[in-house]
């Protein structure tokens, strides 16, 4: 007897008095977007209670939220981490332009409209306008160490997120797995972000069924249950105005039943105030607001909170803290062992390793690899990347990808009052790899319109060989001094074949060999009451050029730089030009942009353009004008104060700066001036001719480009000009 009661005092030792006398608590946390943010605030009053949470389970947001509280995340750091999220980088997958290699950036700058195109050239149509690739990296980031097939009742709160099956019309209960990607599947709400497809199912955002699974925390073992509702009841007619708005009107409707038990099922109902935010509400002011809501709910319901503990079993003594685990730390050291690339042909796997800075049996950090994803992913090869952690340090790193067929239709397209209407029209055509052919046919539906073939090969990486050819009717207004002075026609015929050297991600390196035929019609030139008459003429042209950019928005930069050169060799005959010396010309241009607030930008630059040698074709000759370089003419100019094409001597010089101010999020305000000296010769170039110009303009950043005006004057014109103009530049 003696020995079973020594036994039993022994067993009695192993366990907290207060862990057998007190009931299990569950924590539900519902779906919501945005309005999730809210659930920080409520659980930051729950831990200040000291209520234990033994259980916790998500839907959509509360999924992530829930997720990563259960494995150690504080509250504090939660809140810091959606407070500094890019929440629009993240939820658009977007790529960051710095992080574009050039030709996906000049294809983003131009086009409004990309439609992608299946291997039998029919239009494809992606399973959700989002592929949440930038989300589910996020989670992965955050989540190392949870990346097997492990049981979530193991996690330091036992953890379960809602989805639903879209094969079989049912509800899914995840409790184990790949924890990022069961998260990922909890949010994936149908047409905003494509399902996750897993052992045979398609996933989707649990809400559309079980919004707030009050019974699957009592399925796990929950005796008593805190329940956070985010749900903002259902919307009149007057008030369904956008898609998040219909979407939850419609999980509303098809989850109402599950959703009414639920609500009374539940012994402490936590009600946040969330109006009038929405799920798409991520901005800085409507995440503070959210999560000071959440907290002032909480805490007007303390009194009920304080008497809950006596129903889970707690006595004043007894205090619950939530065990915490430092990731900040964890995150930047990292300790990695063998590198598997999936998704891929082993051709492109030789080039991807090339081109990852990530070494086996090495230690790095999650910016590190997301680093590395970014540069892959701004090839425009793959439309999706994400990677795995396996094991025990050193993990097993997986980089998985889905390659991207380059086939595509695309549309550009602009109004001004210089061009009118402008149309650009593009079909791409390339295989599904990193080295290869690609295939371009591009047109111009304008005033001076163009069709333009390229074809290249080569490695995306490591360099292209690239032949085309254009046509182009162009129909110039001259201008001197402000004064119209002819209207010239004529027929451009272009050839190219360059070289373009090892792709760095903001740099690129370009030599070749171009032919241009100018057939001209009507090309006559008045000054000093002569004329001059212009018969079609050939040039052949060898030419280098090189370009260093960093600016992280084309039209609206905040920061970054941009430098740029190019020499040209013309003749007519592959040697010489008109039996003597060929001339060359020497373009040179620098922009910077600094931002020492949010709202305004200074943007200087200096650029110019020098001819050199006894002869210059007149196809060739200097021009300036408009606020868009190369805009007739290649070697066209911008200059402010100048809304047209003006003839301009062998070398000029320009020096410009832009200060930019920000008025509210998209909209600005901009004063321009610059400053130009144009000679015959560049020696003589500061003593030559002065060229002045000023303007004040409007701008909006629309989704499909700017939109906005510009009153301007110059020396020039000796008169106030006005532009308008609205879409991309092309």
């Amino acid at each position: 007897m003696k020995r079973i009661l020594l036994l039993f005092a022994a067993v009695m030792m192993l366990y907290s008095p207060t862990d057998a006398a007190r009931k299990k608590v569950g924590v539900v946390l519902s779906g919501g977007g945005a309005k999730g943010v809210a659930h920080i605030g409520v659980l930051k009053v729950l831990e200040e209670a000291g209520i234990p949470i033994d259980y916790i389970v998500g839907t959509s947001m509360g999924a992530i939220v829930g997720g990563l509280y259960a494995i150690g995340y504080s509250v504090d750091e939660l809140d810091s981490m959606v407070r500094t999220q890019n929440w629009t980088a993240l939820l658009s997958d977007k790529v960051a332009r710095s992080d574009r290699l050039f030709p996906e950036r000049e294809m983003a700058d131009r086009y409004v409209v990309s439609v992608p195109l299946s291997k039998d050239h029919k239009i494809k149509v992606p399973a959700g306008f989002l592929a949440g690739q930038n989300v589910y990296n996020l989670l992965s980031e955050l989540t190392v160490g949870y990346h097997d097939s492990i049981s979530f009742d193991k996690l330091p709160i036992p953890f379960a997120c809602v989805t639903y099956d879209m094969v079989k019309g049912r509800e899914v209960v995840v409790r184990e797995g790949n924890l990022p990607l069961a998260i990922r599947a909890s949010m994936s709400i149908p047409g905003a972000f494509a399902p996750v497809e897993v052992n045979g199912m398609v996933l989707v955002d649990g809400g559309v069924i079980n919004n707030f699974p009050v019974d699957v925390v009592r399925q796990m073992g929950a005796e008593v249950v805190i329940g956070v509702d985010l749900a903002s009841g259902m919307k009149k007619a007057g008030e369904l105005k956008s898609v998040m708005d219909i979407i939850d009107q419609f999980t509303s409707i098809i989850g109402e039943t599950a959703y009414e038990k639920n609500k009374k099922n539940t012994d402490l109902y936590i009600h946040p105030d969330i109006h009038p935010y929405t799920a798409a509400s991520f901005n800085t002011a409507a995440i503070d607001t959210l999560i000071r809501r959440g907290k002032e709910r909480a805490q007007d319901q303390w009194e009920q909170i304080v008497a809950l503990r006596d129903k889970i079993g707690l006595k004043e003594k007894d205090w619950y803290e939530h065990e915490t685990v430092d990731y900040a730390q964890r995150s930047d050291s990292i300790h990695i062992g063998t590198i598997r690339i999936e998704g891929v042909s082993p051709q492109d796997e030789k080039i991807i390793r090339r081109t990852l800075s990530l070494q086996e049996n090495s230690l790095v950090s999650t910016r590190h690899i997301q680093e590395n994803i970014n540069t892959i992913q701004g090839s425009g090869a793959f439309s999706n990347i994400t990677y795995q952690l396996s094991g025990k340090p050193p993990y097993d790193f997986t980089l998985f990808l889905s390659e991207k067929s380059r086939n595509s239709l695309n549309l550009g397209f602009r109004f001004d009052t210089e061009e009118m209407a402008a149309i650009l029209l593009n079909t791409t055509l390339g295989p599904r790899t990193l080295k290869g052919t690609t295939f371009e046919l591009t047109g111009r539906l304008s005033k001076n319109p163009y069709i333009k073939v390229d074809y290249s090969i080569g490695s995306t990486f490591m360099g292209q060989l690239g032949l085309s050819y254009m046509f182009k009717y162009n129909n110039l207004d001259i201008y001197e001094r402000g004064n119209k002075r002819n209207n010239v026609t004529f027929g451009q015929h272009q050839v190219d074949l360059g070289i373009t050297g090892i792709r760095l991600r903001n740099m690129k390196f370009t030599a070749g060999l171009r032919f241009d035929y100018f057939d001209y019609h009507n090309f006559l030139f008045s000054t000093a009451g002569t004329q001059m008459t212009v018969k079609p003429e050939g040039l052949v042209s060898y030419y280098v050029s090189g370009l260093l950019e960093t600016l992280n928005n084309y039209y609206y930069p905040s920061k970054g730089l941009s430098l740029r050169m190019r020499w040209g060799l013309f003749t007519d005959n592959f040697a010489t030009y008109n039996e003597g010396t060929p001339f060359s010309s020497v373009d040179l241009g620098f922009r910077w942009a600094l931002s020492p607030s949010k709202r305004v930008t200074f943007i200087p630059a200096v650029y110019g353009r020098v001819l050199i040698g006894p002869q210059v074709a007149y196809s060739m000759w200097n021009c300036i004008g408009g606020d868009v370089a190369g805009r007739y003419l290649s070697q066209q100019l911008p200059f402010v104060g100048v809304q047209h094409f003006e003839m301009i001597d062998n070398s000029i010089v320009v020096m410009r700066l832009d200060f930019r101010v920000r008025l509210w999020k998209r909209h600005y305000v901009s004063l321009l001036g610059n400053y130009g000296k144009q000679s015959h010769n560049f020696g003589d170039i500061v003593s030559g001719e002065d060229l002045i110009g000023g303007g004040f303009a409007y701008s909006f950043d629309s989704p499909i480009g700017p939109i906005g005006f510009m009153v301007d004057y110059s020396n020039l014109d000796k008169k106030a000009g006005f532009y308008f103009n609205m879409g991309r530049y092309f």
